[in-house]
């Protein structure tokens, strides 16, 4: 029976132990197990049932929609401390647990139900049994070089499966040790788990992160590996790639070797399902740890209300996400950034800010300009007497607009400029205004024009 098979996990009573196994063979490795003695030939066993748990993975018809509403940052920064000594401190032992039982299982020939054998305890341990009936599990032949595809919420290769699947790829794992076998599970469980926090896969959305390899993956897994490392062995083969996809089984000398390794054929990747290739670019633990300490571990000490998926954050002021929808310059700086968290220039006063965020949440920003604008007039404005209480409207207008400049905000130069050229008449100081505008160096070319005519400006 091929790998790929699961025809195999029926009730107890209508099994065999015909064909349960695939051929044991000899190497060099130890194994994750307290016993370092190698299995050369097939164990003769007695088929164990699968838990009804274990079988829900199976169930096609099982529906499950389970979203945390959180987002990515904030997904991982609950695992991390999920994961820690404090939260979880029988963690490390229960790993390695399950660790010495899949080894158990692949030299009693069951090297196929490893991972059906241990989802629900890894997801229990590691993933604070948010997976619980979220996620089909099945084994498929998916080529040479993947270890396997998460899929978004009825996206599957099973149309019939309207929930997460995961897809384990046989034609490696076929050949694969029982650390490799769990590895593999985990690397995909990690997918499933963000698309449970953060919700189903959006076209849009591909950079987000919920089945890519960035930093938030690259953390989670780290946690996890570092996990493993103490009471055992670390599980060497999780990471950001596998060491799968270019290994072959020799029927000459029994034993695994690498081929020389070749970069997967560039495809159009689907945006629904992860491409978990063998040679993933990994990112290095160092950068992984300080972007965390930076993005992740912060949210920690922050209202509950951060962990929304709907929440954008500056400084760190909380801004419903649908606000920033209508300014792209906006949306575009939150995903070069990476996160949620976006640092405002140390150049914008708090007064500038605060204006700014009168701005996203209702469209306008004050002092309302409507007594120095008359229909018909257009500015720049002429300058008449300065006036002590005359509210800044020029000044915030400036200031709007350097604060644009300074982020990268197109938008909001825009709306700042507009105006200043439909003010038609000014109490304020021009040499206040003129310090704004020329203590920071050169102004924006837009603003340096609006200056000119401003300063030529006759009644």
């Amino acid at each position: 029976m091929p790998f790929g098979s699961t025809s195999h996990l029926v009730p107890y009573h209508d099994r065999t132990p015909v064909g349960l196994g695939f051929p044991r063979v000899r190497h060099r490795y130890h194994s994750d197990s307290e016993s370092d003695l190698y299995y050369r030939q097939h164990i003769a066993h007695v088929p164990r049932p699968l838990s009804s748990t274990a079988l829900r993975l199976r169930d096609a018809s099982l529906k499950c929609d389970r979203n945390l509403g959180w987002n990515i940052d904030w997904a991982v920064a609950f695992l991390v401390h999920h994961l820690g000594e404090k939260s979880s401190p029988g963690a490390a032992d229960t790993l390695k647990k399950v660790r010495i039982y899949a080894e158990g299982l692949y030299k009693e020939g069951l090297g196929k139900e490893v991972a059906y054998r241990v989802f629900n305890k890894l997801d229990q341990t590691l993933f604070a049994g948010h997976l619980k009936d979220a996620v089909f599990l099945d084994i498929g032949s998916l080529g040479r070089d993947v270890s396997g595809a998460t899929y978004s919420h009825g996206w599957g290769l099973d149309p019939k499966v309207k929930r997460i699947s995961i897809v384990l790829n046989g034609d490696v794992l076929q050949h694969a040790r029982s650390r490799e076998i769990l590895a593999a599970l985990i690397h995909h469980m990690i997918h499933a788990y963000f698309l449970v926090a953060c919700g189903p896969q959006v076209e849009k959305e591909v950079a987000y992160g919920r089945l890519g390899h960035g930093h938030h993956f690259g953390k989670v897994m780290l946690a996890i590996k570092n996990l493993s490392v103490a009471h055992g062995k670390p599980l060497g083969p999780l990471g950001f790639g596998h060491p799968l996809g270019f290994r072959r089984f020799s029927h000459y000398d029994d034993e695994y070797y690498d081929q020389k390794k070749q970069h997967h054929s560039p495809v159009e990747e689907k945006w629904y399902c992860s491409h978990c290739y063998s040679d993933v670019n990994p990112i290095s633990e160092g950068d992984i740890d300080e972007w965390y300490a930076g993005i992740c571990k912060p949210l920690g000490d922050l209202p509950d209300s951060v962990r929304s998926a709907t929440v954008q954050i500056y400084n760190p002021i909380l801004v419903p996400a649908a606000k920033i929808d209508a300014f792209l310059s906006m949306r575009k700086a939150f995903d070069k950034a990476r996160s949620r968290f976006l640092e405002i220039s140390n150049k914008v006063l708090p007064e500038t800010f605060m204006a700014f965020l009168q701005l996203l949440h209702t469209g306008i920003y004050g002092p309302d300009p409507s007594p120095v604008i008359v229909a018909g007039r257009k500015g720049p404005p002429v300058i008449k007497p300065p006036q002590p209480n005359s509210p800044a409207y020029l000044l915030t207008d400036i200031r709007i607009f350097q604060m644009g400049c300074a982020m990268g905000f197109d938008e909001l130069k825009a709306i700042a400029l507009d105006r200043m050229k439909r003010q038609y008449i000014t109490h304020e100081d021009p040499v206040t205004l003129l310090k704004q505008i020329y203590n920071g160096g050169e102004p924006d070319p837009d603003l340096k024009e609006w200056v000119l005519k401003f300063l030529v400006r006759m009644p």
